[in-house]
């Protein structure tokens, strides 16, 4: 990654989501440099921003994009209420997860064995990139993978990844798509990073099989790590070569196909008629669709508002649990909105309801059953 690369992520940082607060200082510039890939969206696709309020008018009639942080809306801690368990080879991700707000997609998966576990690694130079896994449905796909370092290089992070088709050498990620993800170091050293990153995909396209996961780990000179402006000075920077890993991805993970449930349900927020059209459900996510009225679709500051006031709490029951799901993302559509949340879908959740606080707009809080069994 070239310095000006580096300085444009850096400016734009300020704008993009982070999937979580990570305590470590390491990870928390990790995710927001993979926030930053979000910043690639193009098209008409708006996606709204809270912290951008004071600048909201102009930037929106300038731009016609704004960027969100959930993290301002939603709940930040990512842990499951699900009960935990072993799991297995990829156990040390499990603490990776706990500060994951996809953590109940992780659980639920890897419960389920909707996981390939691939273990395949590449080296140079005395950094080594390991790809632990890899899970995926029809709208994503997620990798999960291990940096680590040696000579007393202590690891950064791993700053970039990307996913191409090995036949043509074309990124599988949606063209208007986006990528996100996190990162941490492994308990107890500094020279290993459990990470996760996430591509989204087009399900109206052909299926990737043959991908090559292409990495690069970012690390600083002994002793650099714990220097308060370590990440501010890129000359302090040290990059591997890129880290390629050739694998085939399993077509198990295309036989469950996306269900979408028609709902038309109608609510109110701030006096503006709001409407639940539809609810999508996948293995690895859960997309609620909101349309608003014609004459709304164009002003941007009332789509704002609404937008952040879209509700999100979200609880799915499996067995005699009350499950709550963790929202994770958001986004304009030309219709209205998209509120993307985790999924535990593979558990077969006998119902699914999203609940309407109370306030100006209702009396008591109300529920839309989404999905009830």
């Amino acid at each position: 990654m070239s310095s000006q690369e580096e300085l444009a992520m850096l400016s734009d940082a300020g704008r993009i989501p982070q999937e979580q607060k990570i305590e470590n200082a390491a990870a928390q510039i990790y995710a927001i440099q993979a926030g930053l890939e979000l910043g690639k969206k193009r098209g008409r696709r708006l996606i709204f921003t809270k912290s951008a309020m004071s600048v909201l008018a102009a930037a929106v009639m300038i731009a016609g994009l704004l960027f969100f942080n959930p993290t301002q809306l939603l709940p930040q801690q990512g842990t499951s209420s699900v009960e935990t368990f072993d799991w297995g080879v990829l156990e040390p991700f499990k603490t990776l997860a706990a500060a994951d707000i996809d953590a109940l997609t992780l659980e639920s998966a890897i419960r389920n064995d909707y996981v390939q576990i691939v273990n395949k690694s590449a080296e140079s130079n005395g950094y080594k990139i390991t790809l632990n896994a890899v899970l995926a449905d029809e709208n994503k796909i997620m990798l999960l993978y291990t940096g680590t370092t040696s000579d007393g290089q202590e690891v950064y992070s791993v700053n970039s990844v990307k996913l191409t088709d090995a036949e043509t050498g074309r990124d599988v990620m949606e063209e208007n798509g986006n990528r996100g993800g996190m990162g941490a170091h492994a308990e107890g050293t500094i020279y290993t990073w459990l990470g996760k990153t996430v591509f989204s995909l087009d399900r109206n396209k052909p299926r990737p099989t043959d991908v090559v996961a292409d990495f690069q780990i970012a690390s600083v000179d002994p002793g650099m790590l714990s220097k308060p402006k370590t990440g501010t000075v890129l000359s302090d920077m040290r990059y591997s070569d890129r880290l390629k890993v050739n694998f085939s991805i399993d077509p198990k993970f295309w036989e469950l196909k996306t269900e979408t449930l028609v709902v038309d349900h109608p609510f109110i927020i701030d006096g503006q008629e709001v409407k639940l059209a539809e609810v999508e459900l996948s293995p690895l996510s859960i997309a609620l669709k909101f349309t608003i009225n014609e004459e709304l679709k164009t002003d941007w500051i009332v789509r704002n508002e609404l937008f952040q006031k879209l509700p999100y709490e979200l609880t799915a029951q499996v067995g005699k649990h009350d499950i709550k799901i963790n929202p994770n993302s958001g986004s304009g559509s030309d219709d209205g909105f998209i509120s993307y949340f985790s999924s535990n879908v593979l558990d077969h959740p006998k119902s699914l309801r999203l609940k309407l606080n109370a306030g100006a707009d209702r009396e008591k809080e109300e529920y839309i059953d989404i999905l009830k069994k």
